[in-house]
């Protein structure tokens, strides 16, 4: 009693620390010390698995025992094996003297002593193990006793204590193995992020120099590099590597081969120091090697970078000798590493894509301006010319009524030229010379000036604002007068006889607009998405019947957005037009 009485308070101490220590190394210590000690067997070894290896780790019994026994490494499948031919106590398995094979005897640790006549005595080959298992059955570890305090076979009694410490050595290994995963598990989720948000750098270089340094880092490796390839003549060929920089050593252009022929399919392949060669990277493997060599390394990982069925590039990670093998989930990791790094690359060079097509695009906005431009102040002379010549031929005959098409269609051109050099002016210029203004008067001045046009056409043309205060806005007032005087130009130019134009302002607290509305003809939902574009003119015919340029709209959205307002378009086919300019009322002049 006192002997079990001993063993169920060093029990219970266990359990307190199984569940309250981080220390596993210690608790696995006391445990087979506590078998030693208070089970009295003269032998306790606890084995921890390592990938298909069990290492013994904590043993306890005479020094020249433990020397002999501690970090022996055996393959798990060789106890596996002892355990299917053992005899089943419980958790226990026994495995009697004569069942165990000569070649595992030859490797066992055996005690030296003559076994005794009775056949309830220990014998030196007996062998007792507890095999280590998680609640899921997972197998962590192996533990095993020799050398029973009274020199005999354990009875049910004994067996019983032995499995309660042997319970407790696997709690404590499933804790371990639990922590081991969850700090895996956060090593990884750091890696994914860090190589996810490299992204966001300003260049690819710098992404992938930061991408591959968090999965070296991670995954142990001696070296890491990643190299990228141009795809379709399009993007750069860059390499990274951590810790070091990238050198020309690194650039083995065999391994794009190998990985080619691969069909792109995502995958790990791994590369063995001494392999004589490899059947899926047949062409590479030797230069492999010698880089191998170069970085004292003994494994590398490869895989490759694929995005979109194309092959961006590759990862590679060199390991050294004591590096442990990768496990699934680092494998599972790997690979995602290698998709980010893929996309990473792949938007990288959309973006290269993307710059150089606007900058193009910009070339040509430039050279079409220019164009614009000489051509028009070439065609402005000749016509400046036409036009005075015609006016002499009116005064001297009046008679001749084909002069008067004369001067009104050289009229037309000389405005077209007109609208050409101030839309090619304003597209190319970014600062005006600014001041206060009355936007009220610009209204009234509009108004003014295109009323005898709209009595000529039949239109009632009013200023609902008329006489009201001043309202200041701060800009160019050319441009301002030009934008108001093209939303009161268009409403009378397309509203038919007996219909009506109205210019109405509102001021608010931050503010000011104008609405020009009209009864006309109105514009299409189809027009309304062009109607500010360049050189565009209507679909409706009834609107194509009216002389145009199509630069009128363009020229003063542009203007009004330089001032930092707006102009907005409401239309109804058949119903009529609201354009509406807004402009800030507060200024750095106001200021």
């Amino acid at each position: 009693m006192p002997h079990n009485q001993g063993a169920l308070r060093r029990l219970a101490e266990l359990m307190r620390r199984v569940n309250s220590s981080t220390d596993t190394e210690v608790i696995l210590e006391e445990i087979a010390h506590g078998v030693v000690d208070v089970l009295g067997y003269g032998v306790a070894a606890i084995a921890r698995l390592d990938g298909d290896t069990l290492v013994m780790t904590n043993v306890a019994g005479p020094p020249e025992v433990v020397s002999q026994i501690l970090h022996r490494r055996t393959p798990a499948e060789q106890i596996l094996d002892e355990f299917r031919e053992a005899d089943k106590w419980g958790i226990l398995r026994f495995v009697p003297a004569g069942r165990m094979s000569e070649e595992r005897l030859r490797a066992a640790w055996i005690p030296d002593f003559e076994p005794a006549a009775d056949p309830d005595a220990w014998h030196p080959e007996h062998a007792l193990y507890a095999p280590l298992y998680s609640a899921s059955g997972e197998l962590l570890g192996n533990m095993a006793v020799d050398l029973p305090a009274d020199g005999k076979v354990p009875h049910e009694a004994d067996r019983e204590l032995l499995e309660m410490f042997a319970v407790q050595a696997g709690v404590a290994l499933s804790n371990a193995r639990e922590r081991e995963r969850l700090t895996d598990r956060a090593r990884l989720d750091r890696m994914l992020t860090t190589v996810a948000g490299a992204g966001t750098h300003q260049g690819l270089a710098q992404a992938l120099r930061t991408g591959v340094g968090a999965v070296g880092d991670a995954l142990g490796a001696v070296v890491a590099w990643v190299r990228t390839f141009p795809t379709d003549a399009q993007g750069s060929q860059l390499g990274a590597a951590w810790p070091m920089a990238f050198t020309a050593e690194l650039d083995l252009p065999e391994v794009r081969e190998d990985l080619l022929a691969l069909d792109l399919r995502p995958v790990v392949l791994e590369l063995e120091a001494g392999d004589s060669g490899s059947d899926l990277l047949p062409r590479s493997a030797k230069g492999l090697r010698e880089v191998m060599h170069g970085l004292r390394a003994e494994r590398l990982v490869v895989c490759p970078l694929v995005s979109q069925d194309d092959l961006v590039g590759y990862l590679v990670l060199a390991h050294s000798r004591n590096a442990p093998l990768l496990t699934q989930v680092e494998t599972d990791a790997v690979l995602e590493v290698a998709r980010l790094l893929a996309q990473i690359v792949r938007a990288s060079r959309v973006l290269e894509t993307e710059q150089r097509l606007v900058q193009e695009l910009r070339e040509l906005a430039r050279y079409r301006s220019e164009l614009i431009a000489t051509i028009s102040h070439e065609l402005k002379t000749p016509l400046t010319a036409i036009l005075g010549h015609a006016e002499l031929i009116s005064d001297r005959h009046p008679e001749l009524t084909s002069i008067d098409a004369i001067i009104r269609n050289a009229g037309r051109l000389s405005n077209l030229v007109a609208n050409l050099l101030h839309y090619s002016r304003i597209q190319g210029r970014r600062e005006t010379v600014r001041r206060a203004v009355d936007l009220a008067e610009l209204c009234e001045a509009s108004v003014d000036l295109l009323e005898i046009r709209a009595k000529q056409a039949g239109v009632r043309l009013e200023f609902l604002n008329s006489g009201s205060p001043p309202v200041i806005v701060f800009g160019d007032p050319e441009e301002l007068a030009r934008v108001i005087d093209n939303m009161v130009d268009n409403a009378v130019k397309y509203t038919p006889e007996d219909g009506s134009v109205t210019v109405a302002m509102t001021v608010g607290d931050d503010e000011v607009s104008v609405d020009v509305s009209d009864t006309g003809i109105g514009i299409s939902p189809a027009d309304q998405g062009h109607v500010f574009s360049a050189f565009h003119r209507s679909t409706n015919p009834n609107a194509l019947s009216i002389p145009g340029t199509g630069l009128g709209l363009p020229i003063a959205q542009r203007i009004a957005e330089s001032h930092g307002g707006a102009l907005t378009l409401t239309s109804q086919l058949g119903a009529g037009s609201t354009f509406r300019f807004t402009l800030p009322l507060r200024s750095p002049r106001d200021d």
